[in-house]
């Protein structure tokens, strides 16, 4: 397989301002509890014009795009390296957990949460990142588990892993202050494991 060519300096640069765009966006929805921050505030901060701002982000509500893609970028990461002999659940579990316990301010985390869930826009885009991860969930599931070659049921228990990370993510924002991020793990660990019990029990027709 031919590897990908690497990014220009001109490409790294713009890939960083983007990254930084989508920070200060975040840290200003954070600081402010809500999402109505403006193209211009976000702009002031930053040190760029509208113009720029929308050279990398054509509506307000891509900007935090580079931050779901780093998100992505993580899971994939530790899909890859994981060990063959590795227990899957506790792989799956782990990759969907470990920027939060990386960033150790899992209350700054919830928050952010919080605004993706319940402002639709950010919602929306939280969801399509999702189904973004689910060809790299089959791969992975395709090592452990016999998939079989049906194409829909051959993708259905990466959509089904995505929706328990969804519910997981949603019941740790719902639980407010009360709610521990070692839920997430807790409830990711047990509905992953019923998923993938179910795969192994099922029978593909090749």
């Amino acid at each position: 397989m031919t590897k990908p060519a690497r990014p220009t300096l001109t490409e790294r640069r713009a890939a960083e301002l983007r990254r930084t765009i989508a920070l200060t966006a975040r840290d200003l929805f954070i600081a402010e509890g809500n999402t109505s921050a403006t193209v211009e505030q976000i702009c002031e901060i930053v040190g760029i014009s509208p113009r720029t701002f929308h050279r990398h982000f054509p509506v307000k509500e891509d900007v935090l795009s580079p931050l779901f893609r780093q998100s992505e970028e993580l899971i994939v990461e530790i899909l890859h390296t994981a060990s063959t002999d590795a227990d899957p659940v506790e792989v799956l579990a782990h990759a969907f957990t470990t920027e939060v316990h990386r960033s150790r301010i899992p209350e700054f985390d919830r928050k952010f949460m919080e605004l993706m869930i319940h402002t639709p826009p950010y919602r929306l885009r939280w969801l399509e990142w999702g189904e973004g991860l689910c060809g790299e969930i089959t791969r992975f599931l395709d090592q452990h588990y016999d998939l079989g070659r049906d194409p829909f049921l051959r993708e259905l228990p990466a959509q089904l892993v995505m929706q328990t990370m969804r519910q997981a993510y949603i019941h740790w924002v719902d639980a407010g202050d009360s709610g521990e991020f070692a839920e997430v793990e807790r409830i990711l660990l047990r509905g992953m494991r019923m998923l993938l019990t179910g795969i192994g029990a099922a029978t593909p027709d090749r």
